[in-house]
């Protein structure tokens, strides 16, 4: 293979795995996924049992083609998310997330749950005021249960008006939501 044409070739590869990468990586809270597209999280899979669950997850939503393997900017958001897990404070707000795939509603609720800090909570209500849908509790619960940057957009402190834990729609469900909460000193009865 001549110079120009292997070039062409690593070129091409290369952009092939920026548009689709993926690690998966273990956590305290169980196995993860990181999908990466052109330098963006496209989506994070947190909490599964096992490795090979989660790929299959993640091939039946990106193809067969995805490339698993770890840039160097997905080792920095990965050493982040594992402290994150590992219950210690860590800022993700730095990391750069793919919105292209949500709704104008959808992403205004995200950012507003983006702005809940560690240790704290929040109802759908009083979100769904916050972003100025008043009657939109339940819009919001929607919208946050196709968050595809748990963890990166802290759906996990959202609640129910009464104090109760909400649903999460994460492969562990609730119990995950509990434990996350737990993680960052959240008690709830």
């Amino acid at each position: 293979m001549g110079r120009k044409t292997m070039k062409a070739t690593m070129n091409a590869k290369d952009r092939i795995d920026d548009l689709r990468s993926c690690a998966v990586f273990k956590t305290a809270i169980g196995w993860c996924g990181l999908v990466m597209a052109r330098g963006k999280v496209r989506r994070l899979y947190i909490g599964y049992a096992s490795p090979r669950q989660l790929k299959r997850h993640i091939r039946n939503a990106f193809g067969d083609d995805i490339c698993f393997k770890h840039s160097t900017a997905m080792k920095m958001i990965i050493q982040k998310l594992r402290s994150c897990c590992a219950g210690k404070k860590v800022s993700l707000s730095s990391v750069p997330l793919d919105w292209s795939s949500l709704t104008p509603f959808q992403q205004k609720v995200l950012r507003a749950a983006a702005r809940i800090p560690c240790g704290s909570v929040a109802t759908y209500g009083g979100l769904a005021r916050k972003i100025g849908s008043p009657r939109g509790a339940r819009a919001v619960g929607n919208a946050l249960g196709r968050n595809p940057f748990p963890l990166l957009i802290p759906c996990h402190r959202v609640i129910k008006g009464d104090g109760g834990i909400g649903g999460f729609s994460g492969v562990a469900g609730v119990p995950l939501k509990k434990k996350l909460l737990g993680l960052e000193g959240v008690c709830l009865v």
